[in-house]
């Protein structure tokens, strides 16, 4: 990334992030195709989250899948499925 002044002026700024970047760069650089596929692979698909709860002995396991256009909580879902069970 570049960075300018006001006057237009190419300033030189190493910031960590360049740092990090130019680290991963290299290490990606380094493999081979295959290798990369591998490396993109296995954090293409973030693992849904996932609650766990026990109350009176029974383990309640809620894994999340969100709804843009729902109207309740995760708190109000959590409640709703514990309160089945009174």
């Amino acid at each position: 990334m570049k960075y300018y002044d006001d006057q237009g002026n190419e300033l030189n700024i190493r910031t960590e992030l360049d740092e990090m970047l130019d680290e991963l760069y290299d290490k990606l650089d380094k493999m081979t195709p295959k290798e990369r596929m591998a490396w993109y692979s296995r954090g293409m698909y973030v693992k849904t989250l996932k609650y766990t709860q026990e109350i009176d002995n029974t383990i309640y396991i809620v894994r999340t899948n969100f709804n843009e256009n729902s109207t309740s909580t995760v708190y109000d879902t959590v409640k709703r499925i514990t309160s089945k069970n009174e």
